[in-house]
């Protein structure tokens, strides 16, 4: 096989695989202002429970945000999954942190770090 001809075969299948990774993030989240409108819509609080857990959201709201969301409508019980799910994220992070040396790029520096503040959590 000419070195032409397999670049290109070695290009398809780069492309190939990288085309495959683009396709397992799945669907995005929705936005906040798209969780008010399903409220209003009338969409069971469990609809969209279900909808942020099967789409891995996560928000990092202030709790005058939370307050915010539970006056335009949002119901007390996705306010509590959506608290509790950014709770659970900051776990995950903090015991991968200290689990796991390769996980934040410094494999001594896990046993003692004062500099180290709060997580923060993007929607994924």
């Amino acid at each position: 096989m000419p070195v032409a001809q397999a670049a290109r075969v070695l290009l398809v299948l780069l492309a190939a695989a990288l085309a495959g990774c683009a396709g397992l993030r799945g669907r995005e989240p929705p936005t906040l202002e798209q969780v008010v409108q399903m409220s209003r819509d009338g969409v069971p609080a469990e609809k969209i429970i279900q909808e942020l857990q099967e789409t891995n959201a996560v928000y990092p709201l202030t709790g005058a945000q939370i307050a915010k969301l539970h006056d335009r409508g949002v119901p007390e019980s996705v306010l509590d999954y959506l608290q509790q799910a950014y709770v659970d994220s900051i776990r995950w992070q903090e015991r991968m942190r200290y689990s796991d040396p390769f996980w934040g790029g410094c494999f001594g520096c896990y046993y003692y770090r004062p500099w180290i503040g709060p997580s923060v959590v993007i929607p994924y």
